[in-house]
């Protein structure tokens, strides 16, 4: 068995190994082969014989740009116009969002008013005594509903319908916002 301090030393000289070739893979060289089909293949292997490759120089200070040591000159003003104009937007959409809601609101409360509204009212309704044709009762009578009752309903359901058509316009509108 081995002692640990020999796996610490084997570490230690693979480590310095590494440092100093470490470094040559930046000045690696690069090769570019071309098949008989014209397809391009870079590759760092060097070309065995009979092989046909070209060298391909490789500056490593090349790849290398300063970055922009700050925003230039207009760029702040642009970005505030363009914030502003987003927030703008922004809201913009909430307020036809809630334009929406607020209409699909209408549209529910409208119907439930005209659920609701579909049983006649006490006022609304006439019984009448059933007669025969000699003018003797007959003993039916029958329950009959009242023009009042039928005027309502139909204001009801125009409700419902504006309430529809209000529903259709704020999803357009809303649809076409930016």
């Amino acid at each position: 068995m081995r002692r640990p301090e020999f796996y610490v030393g084997a570490i230690m000289v693979a480590g310095v190994l590494a440092l100093a070739f470490g470094g040559a893979g930046h000045a690696q060289a690069l090769w570019k082969y071309t098949d008989k089909d014209g397809k391009v293949t870079y590759s760092d292997k060097a070309p065995k014989k009979g092989e046909i490759a070209q060298p391909v120089s490789n500056d490593p200070a090349a790849n290398i740009i300063d970055a922009p040591k700050g925003p230039r000159e207009g760029d702040m003003q642009k970005l505030q116009e363009s914030k502003a104009r987003t927030t703008e937007r922004d809201n913009q959409r909430k307020q036809l969002r809630d334009a929406l809601d607020g209409a699909k609101a209408d549209l529910d409360a409208a119907k439930a008013a005209l659920e609701s509204g579909r049983e006649p009212l006490s006022d609304e309704v006439q019984i009448v005594v059933g007669r025969s044709p000699t003018g003797a009762p007959t003993g039916a009578n029958a329950v009959v509903r009242k023009p009042e009752y039928y005027a309502r309903v139909t204001a009801l359901e125009e409700a419902v319908k504006r309430a529809e058509a209000k529903v259709d316009i704020a999803e357009r509108t809303y649809q076409r916002a930016p």
